[in-house]
């Protein structure tokens, strides 16, 4: 059985599974092999110390042994005591991936490699990349064309420069080289950082966490991304069209469901500066309800509540409901569904608005633990540094811990047990309008605006801005195994679909 390991991340306890057949340190077999193999690499050097002379033409063969060796010794020495003990998660991670690109199906999946529900369902869609890279896509013309652009601001930590990571997706080959070499590089340069910073307890688990299990948020958001791909992709649900903005507002409106309000006229919408010239400094907006492509909407304000959590010239700052469904697993065996699926909300994070900021994206991401049925704020968390695109990553932190933010950074007031009123009622509206709307998507992440009430003294006036299908945590709690379920299901389903299609 795989053992279960609690990993304390902030605000947030995950617990995740790691491998047995692998364990934490080598067997005294297998590290005695590292050694002798290194040994033989400082043998082979020795031997042949021109090959040192050619490679530096200033070292003369009596220098070229010693240094050989030297070298040979060090890195023998740096893999041992490094590497050695998170070989066994390096080379899992390996296997399952060789595993499905030889054609092997999901449930023949070996359960004597120990992976949990979640590292079965990131492993199995993480190999289909290459494949899916080629397939349409619900939004855009292709998963390959969805990755570039949405991956054209978001950069790997690194504390000096950052460089976007969609030049992964530029082809199949560049993607399988990250899969191979640049995750686990990031994996293990990371978990090294994290133990010396004192983020973890353990560089190893941390390690193994990040290739089989991971927890962190951009992996879960790529999972969900390539989860939305695939089962839209299985089941040509209609359900999918509603990531069209306009869409989605038309079909709140047939539901009755509270969404952000569309102004009729004008017709074409005329935008200038008020000092450029010649031309310059205009736009020209035609508004969608006459054939454009631009929806115009009246300015949304927070509600006074709100508004006491945040710096004066905040801006809309919205609530993430994260919720997920099953009611695709039916249209991917082929059944009917005989009643509506239940629909559960899987996470809540309440995004607190910096000062002079236009949208909520530059905000601290504060969970909202239990937000089904409790207003209490817990803490919060940054991305910003996922974000520094270029010479802005320069002194970054590699890494955050979840929940490192207690305080708003603009008005240094302790957002922690704070009350946002209105959470269980905005949950609730989330969870309705996802079986009502789109109960054939699984999971959907949904902006929900507080705004001033229509009656004074009332419960905030709650708004639906938009569904988001490849949906991002933002770092919140979230409820892990019913999350690693439903990935499983799904992609269980749509492994079957995929091989008999071939």
């Amino acid at each position: 059985k795989p053992q279960v390991v609690a990993h304390h991340s902030g605000a947030m306890d995950l617990t995740v599974t790691r491998p047995t057949r692998f364990p934490r340190r080598l067997p005294r077999q297998r590290f005695r092999g590292l050694v002798l193999a290194s040994a033989g690499l400082a043998c082979t050097a020795a031997m042949r110390p021109a090959s040192m002379t050619a490679v530096l033409p200033g070292v003369n063969g009596d220098v070229a042994l010693p240094l050989a060796l030297g070298v040979a010794a060090v890195v023998a020495l740096l893999f041992c005591c490094c590497l050695g003990p998170m070989l066994g998660s390096l080379l899992c991670y390996w296997r399952v991936l060789f595993f499905f690109w030889r054609g092997n199906r999901y449930v023949d999946l070996p359960e004597r490699w120990g992976l949990s529900s979640l590292g079965r369902a990131h492993l199995y869609s993480l190999a289909s990349v290459p494949w899916l890279m080629r397939q349409p896509h619900y939004r855009t013309g292709t998963f390959q064309q969805d990755m570039k652009t949405n991956l054209r601001n978001v950069v790997l930590p690194t504390g000096l420069y950052g460089i976007p990571l969609s030049v992964w997706a530029s082809s199949r080959l560049a993607a399988i080289f990250a899969m191979l070499v640049v995750i686990p590089v990031a994996a293990f340069v990371g978990s090294v950082w994290r133990r010396v910073h004192g983020l973890e307890t353990s560089a190893v688990e941390c390690f193994s966490r990040s290739l089989l299990a991971p927890t962190d948020w951009f992996q879960l958001w790529r999972l969900n991304c390539r989860l939305a791909s695939m089962t839209a992709l299985a089941t040509g649900s209609d359900d999918f069209k509603l990531e069209d903005k306009w869409v989605f507002i038309q079909a709140c409106k047939a539901k009755g469901i509270a969404v952000t309000p569309v102004m009729d006229e004008p017709v074409t919408l005329v935008a200038k500066d008020v000092l450029e010239e010649g031309g310059m400094g205009i736009h020209v907006l035609k508004n969608v309800v006459h054939g454009g492509r631009w929806i115009l909407q009246a300015k949304l304000d927070n509600c006074e509540a709100v508004n006491k959590l945040l710096p004066d010239n905040a801006p809309l700052s919205t609530l993430r409901v994260v919720t997920g469904s099953r009611g695709a697993i039916q249209g991917l065996s082929g059944q009917t569904a005989s009643s509506p699926p239940k629909v559960k909300a899987l996470c809540s994070v309440w995004r607190a608005g910096r000062a002079g900021a236009s949208t909520d994206h530059s905000s601290v991401m504060v969970d909202v633990p239990g937000g089904s049925k409790s207003e209490i704020l817990g803490t919060g968390s940054s991305s910003a540094h996922w974000y520094a695109r270029g010479w802005k990553s320069l002194g970054m932190p590699l890494s955050t811990r979840n929940g490192a933010i207690s305080r708003h950074p603009d008005t240094m007031l302790d957002l922690e047990g704070q009350k946002l009123p209105g959470v269980p009622a905005a949950v609730k509206l989330c969870e309705d309008a996802h079986k009502a709307l789109m109960p054939g998507v699984p999971l959907a992440g949904w902006d929900v605006a507080f705004c001033t009430p229509k009656k004074q003294g009332g419960d905030p006036d709650l708004v639906l801005l938009e569904a988001n299908l490849s949906c991002n945590f933002f770092r919140g709690s979230i409820d892990w195994e019913d999350y690693g379920s439903l990935l499983d299901e799904h992609f269980a389903a749509i492994d079957v679909r995929r091989h008999g299609q071939r």
